[in-house]
């Protein structure tokens, strides 16, 4: 007897607990007595038939990162894109795909319906599902996704970083600095608001323009009471007229997305001139730790999730799905438990879509609510910020 074979890959922006993924996927297969292959670099490996035997190969789950690596690729820009990796993925004998990846990368399962998929969403921009708390929902879905994988992470890295507890804000206050701390998120402001647990004085998310006379006048207020500031503004966030605060729209990648090149810069800039007649704005600085939110080990939640993601994907491959299955990550009164969706329930990846709206956030006092801070709560365990007595 033919030994079944199934497939796994990660694309797109790498997060912390992909190979806790992998790890999970790679435990439940020899159990069920079927091989595991992983493609290198995303659906690049599929379309150039390039991967890896991970059956015998040994992996850390608590190493970030993917051992798969990653890239972006859009199979609808791709002259027979889909019809070359459905024909690879046949020729090798698979009979399911785990495809671990964020809007984009998750996009392209929509080209190859007929193929068994397992679908796991993972962004530190949590931009991926819908939240339903209390009647409050924000999108018009019915896919609950409480987070996406690697958010917990990103999460608790961004509030502890803006925190008194060991981040920026003891030197804010050292030096009375106004400091501009940059945090990912093209379209949706989910990192951006989760640094509330570390309480900056003012956060800007990309789905609220940025009424930027009215936050200059409320920043010289609370720096002339309280002699410094943190304040978090998520990289495509937008002026009034609707342009990024900073975007390269000559470099989009294949999915349409522009190069983002500083939004913490330019803002802590402008405010450098516009504020000189009112203080001191030689210490007004801007802060872009891009990439940190996504590297490192990840953190205990992500690793538990992502072995129950890693193991649900194949289980539901070894039932041969007619259509590909969205995995999402719901709450419960234990934790969180992995629920199924069916991809032939949705119409296109704007079912995906997550936004952040004014049930979390405030754009009146560019704060996040009360409401906000309960459901990240239950994400960032990790993190219990110190009563904050500076003034």
């Amino acid at each position: 007897m033919t030994k079944r074979r199934i497939g796994i890959l990660t694309g797109g922006g790498d997060v912390q607990p992909l190979n806790a993924v992998i790890y999970a996927a790679q435990e439940a297969c020899k159990k069920a007595g079927i091989e595991l292959i992983g493609f290198h670099k995303g659906w690049q490996g599929v379309l150039e038939s390039s991967y890896l035997l991970l059956s015998k190969r040994k992996l850390d789950p608590t190493i970030g990162g993917t051992i798969l690596r990653s890239s972006r690729v859009n199979l609808a820009t791709i002259p027979d894109g889909a019809a070359t990796a459905l024909k690879n993925l046949e020729q090798l004998g698979l009979s399911g795909l785990i495809v671990i990846g964020g809007e984009d990368t998750l996009s392209n399962a929509f080209h190859l319906k007929d193929f068994p998929q397992v679908l796991i969403s993972k962004t530190i921009d949590n931009d991926v599902g819908m939240i339903k708390k209390r009647g409050l929902i924000t999108h018009s879905s019915d896919i609950i996704n409480y987070f996406t994988l690697g958010y917990p992470t990103a999460a608790l890295k961004i509030s502890s970083l803006v925190s008194l507890n060991e981040g920026l804000r003891t030197t804010a206050y050292s030096h009375e600095r106004i400091m501009v701390v940059e945090s990912m998120g093209m379209h949706a402001g989910w990192l951006a608001l989760s640094s509330c647990m570390g309480n900056p004085d003012f956060i800007i998310v990309p789905e609220f323009k940025l009424r930027y006379e009215h936050i200059r006048d409320r920043i010289i207020d609370r720096y002339r009471s309280q002699k410094h500031m943190i304040i978090v503004v998520a990289e495509g966030s937008r002026w009034d007229n609707g342009a990024y605060l900073s975007a390269d729209e000559s470099e989009k990648d294949s999915f349409g997305h522009p190069k983002f090149i500083g939004a913490s810069a330019v803002l802590a800039k402008r405010l450098k001139e516009d504020l000189k007649s009112h203080f001191d704005t030689r210490n007004i600085n801007a802060v872009n730790p891009s990439y940190i939110y996504r590297s490192g080990s990840p953190c205990a939640l992500d690793i538990a999730c992502a072995i129950k993601l890693g193991t649900k994907a194949v289980s539901i491959l070894s039932r041969n799905p007619a259509s590909p299955v969205f995995l999402t990550l719901q709450k419960n009164r234990k934790g969180f438990s992995v629920s199924e969706y069916p991809l032939a329930e949705m119409k296109n990846m704007e079912n995906f879509h997550r936004f952040v709206d004014e049930g979390f956030y405030s754009p009146a006092t560019y704060t996040a609510t009360s409401q906000a801070k309960k459901y990240l709560s239950h994400i960032i365990r990790e993190f219990k910020e110190k009563k904050y007595i500076l003034n």
